[in-house]
């Protein structure tokens, strides 16, 4: 199913919803890609200063990782397509 693209649309069938956990950002200078998969990190990304991940704060506790800030996640609840342009900015 391919996802929505007129902005009106997805601003009338979009249902916010504030997930439940903290999370941070950290990267790990010579980390590699999978690498902390067993923390479930909810993003990583591979970057020229390092391994990149988005994880619960309890797991990058856990996992002994540094952190400046710890954050809230929303999630839309929406089909939205890549191609949906202004989304993030309304």
């Amino acid at each position: 199913m391919a996802g929505e693209t007129d902005l009106e649309k997805l601003m009338a069938s979009m249902s916010p919803c504030l997930l439940p956990d903290e999370y941070v950002f950290c990267t790990v200078a010579d980390g590699n890609y999978g690498d902390y998969s067993e923390y479930f990190p909810l993003a990583s990304f591979l970057e020229s200063e390092g391994l990149s991940l988005v994880l619960t704060k309890t797991n990058a506790d856990k996992a002994k990782l540094n952190y400046d800030s710890v954050f809230k996640a929303i999630t839309l609840s929406v089909h939205s397509s890549l191609e949906a342009v202004g989304l993030t900015a309304v």
